[in-house]
């Protein structure tokens, strides 16, 4: 006599497994997720750094970052001269921002540690092929070593006061040429510093970490190396 499985039995064990899959459903997506933003980061910060290499290559500046920054006056001049090496970029110039195509380019993202604090996408930016988009910023510092100092603030972007009442300030000498901010996804949320969003900052002899830890770059250090990505999840 053959044996079957009852009405019953089959409701249960599709039960079961519809039960399994939304408890595993939302990690695999989600790891799915983070590794498609992570193999984009990757790719366009390499992107980046090739940029660099190709202006040095150019100016005959061996070790020298500075020529892409020190050649530019405004901000719209500087991605005028990364497009240069972005064949197929499109770039949405600060006086841009009225039509539609760079109006959605202007938006806010969650800062990677500071809870429920938020930064500014603004103009002039550069529209990769891959729907990536590239923010190039002037530094005021313009590459020379500068005195600065300001407010210290707490993990939460609360300023911070010592035992007298008064605000904790920090001094630092600074000679940051400009920063990189890009977005792997362009306006697509979800727009959070450290998961779709990094920054880094270009020196005259190297790029890597600004001077604030808000805008994603511990999450890009981490995944450069091999590591996850380190991100607000607030």
């Amino acid at each position: 006599m053959r044996k079957a499985f009852t009405m019953a039995e089959v409701l249960i064990t599709l039960g079961i497994i519809g039960v399994v899959a939304a408890m595993t459903l939302p990690t695999v997506i989600g790891k799915y997720q983070e590794h498609e933003v992570t193999v984009k980061a990757k790719k366009i910060y390499s992107m980046m750094m090739q940029v660099l290499d190709l202006a040095k290559a150019k100016y005959d500046t061996a070790g020298d970052n500075s020529t892409l920054f020190t050649t530019a006056t405004t901000d719209d001049e500087l991605a005028r001269n990364f497009s240069e090496y972005l064949p197929g970029g499109f770039v949405c110039y600060s006086n841009a921002a009225t039509s539609s195509k760079c109006q959605k380019l202007k938006y806010r993202y969650l800062y990677s540690n500071y809870k429920n604090r938020y930064g500014n996408m603004t103009l002039p930016a550069i529209v990769l092929p891959d729907g990536g988009v590239i923010y190039p910023k002037l530094s005021q510092y313009k590459c020379i070593p500068t005195a600065a100092s300001g407010t210290s603030l707490d993990s939460d972007g609360n300023q911070i006061y010592d035992a007298d009442g008064n605000p904790v300030v920090w001094h630092q000498t600074r000679d940051s040429c400009g920063d990189i901010t890009f977005d792997v996804n362009g306006p697509k949320e979800p727009n959070k510093a450290g998961f779709d969003v990094f920054q880094f900052t270009v020196y005259r002899d190297r790029a890597g970490k600004g001077y604030w830890d808000v805008f994603g770059y511990s999450s890009l250090a981490s995944i450069l190396s091999g590591g996850k990505l380190i991100f607000n999840r607030n």
